[in-house]
């Protein structure tokens, strides 16, 4: 390879992604064990590793398909170790940002599910009242979205944090455990089983499930199996009303169906057999942890045990 360095004038956005793709790599270990983190197949991988030589003009690393022959050349041990001091620099430069800005700016995208309002264990209003009074010039844009769309928007870049059932954990997010729910089988007043003293599992299954589109929790997902009949709808309140119709029978968190039940509306069906929990987090990118304004709702959220 040439000795000139492509990096010697301006370093552009793409040296820049180049570089984090090195670093992920040797922080993985390897090629196959960093598309994970990275999000990219490795044959993509590895063309962006030859790139970065390229326009470097040296050798960084020796590869293979396996993770146990991937090794740094010299040069690559000593650019890593740039990175890293890159790395430091731009933490320094955020933090004497944030230190000249008196009072946060600029907006914060927050989303959630369609009844967190409902939530006893999230004191919404008082969270975002906390948060206007400790950044009143951050603009909000509040969102509602379903559990499946709530993590793609995050990852899109379209929401910055948000606060949701945590069912599986995906590459690129981070996920703070907030409180625990639990969930249930019920059916309408009108529905032919609301009246059945004692109702047999085969029956029970044998009703059509007012189910979510999305893919449900692992720990859940044996009870959904037994429903043969399903209707879907992506969110919880549509959920809701096709219970209130009394022509389906389905899961509700037990916060959005107590009033319901209270009032004669909804009827638990075998709610010893039929349960399960759910853990909700406040979940935002690992690149934006140290966001001002995501660490500042974070902080402000009010959560009751």
């Amino acid at each position: 390879m040439s000795g000139k360095s492509a990096l010697g004038g301006r370093v552009s956005d793409m040296d820049l992604r180049l570089l984090r793709v090195f670093r992920e790599v040797v922080r993985a270990g390897g090629l196959a064990p960093a598309e994970v983190a990275l999000n990219i197949s490795r044959s993509t991988i590895s063309l962006h590793l030859s790139d970065l030589e390229a326009r470097l003009g040296m050798q960084l690393c020796l590869r293979s398909r396996g993770r146990s022959d991937f090794k740094l050349t010299p040069e690559g041990e000593a650019l890593y170790q740039a990175i890293g001091d890159l790395d430091g620099h731009l933490a320094a430069f955020k933090s004497q940002v944030n230190a000249i800005q008196s009072q946060l700016t600029g907006s914060l995208r927050i989303v959630m599910p369609d009844d967190a309002l409902e939530m006893p264990q999230l004191d919404l209003p008082t969270t975002i009242a906390r948060l206007r009074q400790r950044a009143p010039q951050l603009q909000l844009d509040v969102q509602l979205a379903a559990p499946q769309e709530l993590e793609l928007e995050i990852l899109a870049g379209r929401a910055d944090v948000g606060i949701n059932p945590l069912h599986s954990h995906r590459p690129g997010l981070e996920y703070q455990p907030l409180f625990q729910h639990q969930s249930r089988l019920y059916c309408g007043r009108q529905h032919p089983l609301a009246s059945t003293p004692e109702v047999s599992e085969e029956l029970l299954t044998e009703q059509e499930l007012a189910a979510p589109s999305h893919a449900v929790l692992s720990g859940a997902a044996h009870l959904y199996r037994l429903f043969t009949r399903k209707s879907t709808a992506n969110h919880m309140a549509a959920r809701l009303a096709m219970l209130l119709s009394g022509r389906f029978v389905g899961f509700l968190p037990e916060y959005l169906a107590e009033r319901y039940v209270g009032s004669g509306q909804l009827v638990a069906l075998c709610p010893e057999r039929f349960h399960y929990q759910i853990q909700n987090a406040a979940t935002y990118k690992r690149s934006a942890a140290e966001h001002p304004a995501v660490q500042l709702f974070l902080k402000a959220l009010i959560i009751h045990p």
